[in-house]
């Protein structure tokens, strides 16, 4: 790739990349673009918007210059390892390139002429000493003013009502202060408000009955629920189902009520009605969705851009309940949307909030320190999932903590049931152990219910695809494993037994990014696809399934929205993943119910734990400016 502004410090892509570790194509191509009707003939402008374009890559809703200032990129000095080859490590050593001070970089901007917000037709934005693409700019300041303008809706209720539907919802709570009854009792007031939480704090328990009380409210609202994936939209459909037959059973709530809550949770994709071929949905700004209250789950999966355009497509007055867990990874695409709606890592309520929650639920909630106040935010506190004494939910605990030494010392004492810390030698030999262990049986299996029962019991995390401790090669060596002890015949076609993944929504068949199935032969003996729907099964012809791939092994990523009894982490060597992070082992830890192995060496675990993912943004500081007037 070619440039035709002659003045550049690189005339090609090539050339480029051989003076820069780690750019791409585009973002050579955007940089070119930006100035090739610039009179700017400035290497620094170039070098920035190659930050820029790099930046949004990784995530980043914009470029933080202050952060930029004198920092050098894209540098690389060889540092040889034995795994060199897996990893394609570069031969040659590159001087990247250095930025200047705040000052400079701010000039050079001044001199682009980016410094008007309001000029539609310029593709970047500098604000507050942050520098984003012009569109991205566009999705945070729109989702801020959506948020902000809910947040002036907060409803009138009657006290006396809500103290009824409180106490009716929550009549055996004993604990000090039960931020599942807060956090329902906070909401009923609002129409935007964030229920937040770990593994096993019971958000969908608690978001449940805070459903049944809005329909104490008005049993005629409508109401949608969603999620990323379809995955996870499952998840969410059979928790809320057994909440509602433990509220049955309880029978403290009006079965009118509990049939009234809704039961299936879709797609945001499907939610918002996909067009084929095209970024744009059917519901947006002039056709917005016929719809009272919206629940969206995994929250940390939504992107900015998606966030943006679900925004859009409410009504005003819709009320809006977002569910979420801030410790986990952000979202793979642009921007980190739930951990800048929850910046802070409690809760913290205005005192005019603090003394309406506790009118309508008789609590006495602990004082609030921080300001600015947040009141349509509320963490729940307490894991059933993981008991004070289990080695998973104390090892989650000290990795996001940035505890690298404590949490290594839990790993490797080896004293603990719930943890198996295996060591980083020997793979291979380690993928044979957990093959023979968990996979092999799902072969001896004389039903789809059983061999999906097996299937779910565990599964291999990884950070990433590619290398020697990627996807890719730990699916080859089960799948070799399994080729040697005769389970199957070929890894090279589709066979009986065979765990995929679907990687491509497919509206026609029902079947969405993430989806897991199984390769099972009915009763004909014919090979078919099996993936489960309510409380059964259904099969779809394997011919007729979207692109899929073999998943013994799921990068954490993938998993999110999932949870196995057992998890086997496997982490790469130092070097051979940069976005190895505390969220990312927190994300892969906490999938884990019952069992966790970690397959990683000390300078690798300390690394990932020492390192947190930060992604730069101005949503925060919108939101919170607001708060503070």
């Amino acid at each position: 790739m070619n440039s035709s502004v002659s003045w550049l410090p690189y005339q090609s892509f090539y050339q480029a990349e051989q003076e820069l570790e780690g750019i791409q194509a585009i973002d050579y191509y955007l940089a070119c673009s930006l100035l090739e009707n610039s009179q700017s003939k400035s290497a620094l402008l170039f070098h920035l918007f190659l930050a820029l374009s790099a930046s949004q890559r990784d995530g980043h809703s914009c470029l933080d210059l202050n952060s930029l200032s004198e920092q050098t990129l894209w540098q690389y000095t060889i540092e040889p390892t034995e795994n060199s080859y897996y990893f394609n490590v570069p031969t040659e050593e590159k001087a990247g390139f250095t930025f200047d001070d705040l000052n400079t970089l701010q000039s050079s901007l001044t001199e682009f002429e980016v410094t008007d917000v309001a000029c539609s037709e310029q593709l970047v934005v500098l604000e507050h000493q942050q520098l984003y693409l012009r569109r991205y700019w566009q999705f945070e300041l729109e989702l801020a003013n959506y948020i902000k303008h809910r947040l002036l809706q907060t409803k009138s209720v009657d006290i006396n009502q809500t103290a009824s539907i409180i106490q009716a919802l929550f009549s055996e709570s004993s604990a000090d202060v039960d931020w599942q009854l807060t956090g329902v009792a906070n909401a009923l007031n609002k129409t935007f408000s964030i229920i937040a939480g770990g593994p096993g704090t019971g958000k969908t328990y608690t978001v449940t009955k805070l459903l049944a009380g809005l329909l104490m409210q008005n049993d005629n609202i409508r109401i949608e629920m969603v999620a990323p994936t379809g995955k996870a939209a499952q998840r969410l459909s059979e928790s809320i189902v057994n909440a509602v037959n433990s509220f049955k059973q309880q029978q403290v709530i009006d079965e009118n009520i509990l049939a009234k809550i809704p039961t299936t949770a879709s797609t945001i994709h499907r939610l918002l009605g996909v067009i084929k071929n095209s970024p744009n949905f059917r519901h947006h700004q002039q056709n917005q969705l016929n719809v009272d209250v919206v629940l969206i789950d995994e929250v940390s999966m939504v992107d900015l851009p998606m966030m943006t355009r679900i925004f859009r497509a409410l009504p005003d007055g819709c009320k809006v309940i977002l569910l979420g867990d801030g410790d986990q990874l952000p979202s793979v695409a642009t921007g980190s949307v739930l951990a800048d709606l929850a910046p802070w890592s409690d809760t913290q309520y205005s005192v005019t909030n603090k003394d309406f929650i506790e009118q309508v639920t008789h609590q006495s909630l602990p004082y609030f320190a921080k300001s600015p106040s947040i009141d349509y935010l509320t963490y729940l506190t307490l894991s059933r999932r993981f008991s004070g004494d289990g080695g998973i939910g104390k090892v989650a605990k000290l990795v996001i903590a940035s505890k690298a030494e404590e949490s290594w010392a839990l790993l490797t004492e080896k004293t603990d049931k719930e943890l198996d810390f295996i060591g980083d030698k020997l793979l291979a030999e380690t993928v044979k152990r957990l093959t023979e262990q968990f996979y092999a049986p799902i072969f001896k299996a004389k039903s789809i219910e059983q061999a999906f029962t097996l299937l779910d019991k565990f599964r291999i995390l990884v950070p990433t695809r590619v290398g020697e401790s990627g996807l890719e090669n730990i699916n080859s060596l089960v799948e070799q494993h399994l080729h040697n002890q005769h389970c199957i015949v070929s890894k090279h076609e589709n066979y009986h037994g065979r765990p995929i993944m679907i990687s491509q929504n497919h509206y026609g068949v029902n079947l969405f990014n993430g989806d897991i199935g199984l390769q099972f032969k009915d009763c004909s003996g014919r090979l078919m696809a099996y993936f489960a729907e309510g409380e059964g099964y259904r099969a779809i012809s394997i011919a007729r399934l979207p692109s899929f791939e073999t998943v013994y092994a799921m990068t954490i990523h993938k998993t999110q929205g999932s949870e196995f009894e057992n998890v086997a982490l496997i982490l790469p060597e130092l070097g051979a993943n940069r976005l190895l992070s505390r969220e990312l082992i927190y994300t892969g830890i906490t999938r884990a119910k019952k069992h966790l192995q970690i397959f990683c060496s000390k300078s690798v675990w300390q690394t990932a734990v020492n390192q947190k993912v930060s992604r730069a943004s101005g949503l925060t500081n919108r939101l919170m400016s607001f708060l503070k007037k």
